[in-house]
């Protein structure tokens, strides 16, 4: 398929798994969805993506995918379900905090959220609900500050349908969401073959991530 990638990209249910915090192969799929709701915006009338959201359950390959050639078959390994992406717009941030807050509170579990525009510091000492300590975007625009929302607009969040209906207990169930015609695995296969051009590179995506979720 003129797939590589020149890093390995861990997608282990382990201790430091997709389940348990950041991965780089988390990274990627998180970035796919988002990838795939911006490409597909203006053909749904949405705003473009801020944030997106795969849960680490979704991600089964449960292997380390060795440096070297990456085919279709792998990209459903990685994301087997009929899962759609899906797009939350004006999600509120306080609704934004209880998400990130939901993806940490059960380390281990399949809701265990890997993330895409956002970068964030939680406590696990403290108890679920109360644990996400600092957020801010991409661009550095804070979200959260001491465990506090910041005050501001609202965001759009990427994820995938099975997240929008809230699953997983996902505190999303209640708010509008528009499928975006493609399959997680489809936008991974799209986002790995254009948008990065067919290579993945240890510099985007290096093992271990990127910082994007940082436990104290």
């Amino acid at each position: 398929n003129g797939l590589r990638g020149a890093v390995a990209s861990d997608g282990t249910i382990t201790v430091a798994g997709v389940r348990n915090s950041e991965t780089n192969e988390g990274n990627l799929v998180a970035d796919a969805l988002r990838d795939a709701a911006v490409r597909r915006a203006d053909l749904y009338g949405l705003p473009d993506a801020d944030v997106a959201l795969q849960n680490g359950g979704g991600i089964r390959n449960n292997s380390v995918i060795p440096a070297g050639p990456i085919t279709a078959l792998d990209t459903f390994a990685i994301a087997p379900f009929a899962n759609f992406v899906s797009v939350i717009p004006e999600v509120s941030r306080e609704r934004m905090k209880a998400v990130l807050e939901h993806s940490v509170a059960d380390i281990g579990g399949g809701q265990f959220g890997q993330w895409s525009g956002i970068s964030f510091t939680y406590d696990h000492t403290q108890p679920a609900g109360s644990r996400v300590v600092d957020a801010a975007l991409d661009g550095g625009e804070p979200i959260i500050a001491g465990g506090s929302v910041v005050p501001g607009g609202p965001l759009t969040l990427a994820t995938n349908d099975f997240t929008a209906l809230g699953g997983d207990a996902y505190p999303l169930a209640d708010l509008p969401y528009t499928r975006v015609g493609v399959t997680y695995q489809q936008a991974l296969e799209t986002y790995l073959a254009e948008t990065l051009g067919g290579q993945v590179t240890a510099a985007q995506y290096p093992v271990g991530g990127s910082g994007r979720i940082v436990r104290l």
